[in-house]
């Protein structure tokens, strides 16, 4: 049996499914982590080539903080990033 090659199209959609797909998987664990671990949660993520933004949020109330309340915090938040331990 001979397997046509995808199409542009249909590469790009497979793309896009991966993406919301993955989305929707860390916005499911990151409320599962503030719900069973009493953490407040803000998650905004910037799609690179469509510039789209999703935003999750825990507490509406009193998040997000602003940079400047984030630094009078004690301790110092630690940013991460994907290459942390």
């Amino acid at each position: 049996m001979v397997v046509p090659p995808k199409s542009e199209a249909n590469l790009a959609d497979a793309v896009n499914q991966k993406a919301r797909r993955r989305r929707r998987t860390l916005f499911k664990k990151a409320s599962e982590y503030s719900s069973e671990c009493g953490a407040d949660i803000h998650i905004v993520l910037r799609m690179k080539k469509s510039g789209k933004i999703f935003i999750l949020t825990s507490n509406t109330k009193d998040w997000p903080l602003s940079p400047n309340q984030l630094m009078s915090y004690h301790p110092t938040p630690i940013h991460t990033s994907p290459d942390s331990p």
